[in-house]
């Protein structure tokens, strides 16, 4: 059974919040949105290529996360259960207004052993988001589903419709350019291989 947590402001808990939300109660539903808008918005940025666009993915996240509520389970934190849908948005977003190009070159896939998914984890997020959003829609696909959602390439593969080796040979392509912007911004990659 999932925590059930109290809202800081109004001391209800999630479940009494998406009931009232369920019941078009518009202070819950406020009441939702202010709770978990910010943090989402972070997930709508690792996706979105601008400022622009993971406004508009949020906004269209929401309505189908207010859509949705009566089909949660509480099998899982609602945080968890509405990160998802953002994140289901943000690919959907990214397939009907961006043109995503999946490179499958099988001979450009090695691991890059200067540069892990933990060492991402050390660089400071900010300047490693901006650095992301900067890559190119299949590269920021991957990167943001396998680094930091924990999806397997397997999943990535299935939710995006490619071949599991389209989605590694994107991590891989991603991970190079990424080590690369981050250099040109003074980040020495090797100095964090160390820690």
């Amino acid at each position: 059974m999932p925590l059930i947590l109290k809202h800081k402001k109004s001391g209800i808990t999630d479940h009494e919040l998406v009931q009232r939300c369920i019941n078009n109660d518009a202070i819950a539903q406020k009441m939702l949105f202010e709770q978990y808008a910010p943090v989402l918005l972070g997930v709508c940025f690792r996706y979105a290529k601008n400022e622009s666009d993971a406004n508009e993915i949020l906004q269209l996240g929401f309505v189908k996360i207010f859509n949705s509520l009566s089909k949660f389970r509480f099998e899982s934190s609602l945080l968890t259960w509405i990160t998802r849908i953002i994140i289901n948005v943000s690919l959907n977003f990214l397939k009907a207004n961006e043109k995503v190009k999946w490179e499958s070159d099988i001979e450009t896939i090695y691991e890059n052993k200067d540069f892990s998914v933990e060492q991402m984890h050390q660089i400071d997020l900010k300047i490693l988001m901006e650095c992301i959003q900067k890559l190119p829609a299949g590269y920021r696909i991957v990167i943001n589903m396998y680094a930091i959602e924990g999806y397997s390439h397997k999943e990535i593969a299935e939710v995006m419709n490619i071949n599991e080796s389209t989605s590694r040979s994107q991590f891989s392509r991603a991970k190079v350019l990424l080590e690369k912007r981050l250099l040109t911004l003074g980040f020495d990659v090797k100095k964090y291989a160390e820690r």
